[in-house]
């Protein structure tokens, strides 16, 4: 368990937590008895070697993952209130990459109040985001014509775009150069800092954990076993 104490943010949000999750694939334990919990405005990075349990961890917290024991709880209400930049992006292909990234505050509408597009000032918001991410010049480009680290930097424009409470992005910078890395990482802590968000990210660069988490949590011990501790700060 992390020393960080249960108490409610200043926002009115309470901490997540894993209550003893146990979660086994194909016959091998990948984590158990795993307790712990991260308060908002923290960044909480898992490391591991592959195969380890880290993207199931995420699903696990996302409610796409049931485990064996345990319990999982994000307690600031309904699902849209956590972003996911998924390891496979999950991005619409034959839509733009402004469409793309405007489809993550479809859950702050009505589902008639869109049917004519977007407010123009959610469109400007979301170019914003699309500009600071380097690809202004492809916003109108169709998903499935981009390169990988294209499509990679439209789904975090996507996640920051729907301003979710709590994101969980599995190795959100896997195909970024590490300018682009340190960008994204860098918005991703001053979420946390100045906007009291909560970002939970699978990463395998040492130094970025070193930089920019608050706890890191190591999966890929022997037997289930888990360890979370404050790394050193850069």
């Amino acid at each position: 368990m992390s020393s960080f104490k249960s108490e409610q943010s200043q926002s009115g949000r309470w901490p997540i937590t894993a209550a003893g999750l146990e979660l086994s694939r194909g016959g091998r334990r990948l984590f158990s008895g795993m307790t712990w919990e991260l308060p908002p405005g923290k960044l909480l990075v898992v490391t591991g070697p592959s195969g380890a349990g880290k993207t199931s961890l995420l699903a696990c917290l996302r409610g796409i993952l049931r485990p064996q024991a345990g319990s999982v709880s994000i307690p600031d209400g309904p699902r849209a209130a956590v972003g996911v930049v998924f390891q496979h992006l999950r991005l619409t292909g034959n839509l733009s990459v402004l469409s793309n990234v405007l489809c993550g505050r479809l859950g702050h509408h009505r589902w008639w109040e869109t049917l004519f597009g977007f407010p123009a000032a959610e469109r400007e918001q979301a170019f914003d985001i699309i500009a600071e991410l380097g690809l202004a010049g492809l916003v109108h480009r169709p998903v499935r014509s981009i390169s990988g680290g294209e499509r990679q930097r439209t789904a975090i424009a996507r996640v920051l775009f729907q301003d979710p409470a709590v994101i969980l992005a599995d190795e959100p910078t896997s195909s970024l150069d590490p300018q682009l890395a340190l960008r994204v990482m860098e918005r991703f802590r001053t979420l946390c800092d100045k906007k009291e968000r909560t970002v939970i990210a699978v990463l395998h660069d040492r130094a970025m954990v070193e930089r920019f988490a608050d706890l890191e949590l190591r999966l890929g011990f022997e037997n289930g076993g888990w360890e979370i501790s404050e790394p050193r700060r850069g």
